[in-house]
Order: structure tokens, then sequence, then C-alpha cells
């Protein structure tokens, strides 16, 4: 199904948030509107992802980065997915 203009300029790469419910960029309009535009990041804000939290603990951002190139490489096979 096309996305329209509007979702297109909303969310240019079709992302999908993996944040918990009560995360800024769930819970709060100006989240919601700006997360694809603005990486938290780069303004000192945490997402926050319990999964995430509990699966990285202890390890350093580049290894995290490093385990986050590597599963877009390789992604895991999903069942019923060709």
């Amino acid at each position: 199904m096309a996305r329209t203009l509007l979702q297109r300029v909303h969310n240019p790469h079709d992302s999908v948030c993996g944040c918990d419910a009560d995360c800024w960029c769930r819970a709060t309009r100006i989240g919601r509107l700006v997360k694809w535009w603005f990486p938290a990041r780069y303004f000192g804000i945490r997402h926050k992802n319990t999964w995430f939290e509990t699966r990285f603990k202890g390890w350093s951002d580049e290894e995290i980065r490093a385990w986050k190139r590597e599963h877009d490489r390789h992604p895991p096979e999903q069942p019923g997915h060709c």
C-alpha cells in the first residue's frame, strides 16, 4: 500500500518506533511530531526502551553501534516472510 505524501514527509524512511509507551517520543505531541527528524541523542534526551536497556546493559556506545550495523546487514529470519 502506498503511503501518502504527508506520511512520507513525517516519516521519510518508514521507520518503526520501538520505545515503551511512556517514552517522551510516544507520550508527547511534540515527540510524535519530530522524532524522525531530530534524533534525541543530539539534544541529550534518552529514549525509554526496557528491552534495549536490559539487553545492552554495560555495553559501550561503539559496541552497540557495531551490533546494530551487523543486524542491519543480516536481519534475523522472520517466520512467514519470503
